[in-house]
């Protein structure tokens, strides 16, 4: 969260399989998972989250050999709705 110059926040966790991502949308609008370990936090709050302003989305990977890499997108929300729609625009 302190990334960049702070600011983000950390939506969703996996890196070791501990919790079960194959879930149903209940799940998914709600969230899941512990924020101490592997998570997400819910498409409710992150609907809530980019519906106050101008967000941005960082996507941040490590991958198994221990290299890592990010990309930032400008201009990231979601809309409400019964499947939520995810707006994104690439910088």
């Amino acid at each position: 969260m302190d990334t960049d110059g702070g600011g983000w926040t950390i939506f969703q966790r996996r890196f070791n399989g501990s919790v079960d991502f194959y879930r149903n949308f209940s799940d998914y609008e709600n969230g899941f998972g512990n924020v101490a370990g592997e998570y997400w936090l819910g498409l409710k709050y992150i609907y809530e989250i980019t519906s106050n302003g101008s967000c941005q989305l960082r996507v941040n990977i490590t991958h198994g050999d221990g290299s890592t890499g990010y990309d930032v997108y400008s201009n990231f929300s979601l809309q409400h709705g019964t499947n939520y729609t995810l707006i994104v625009e690439n910088v």
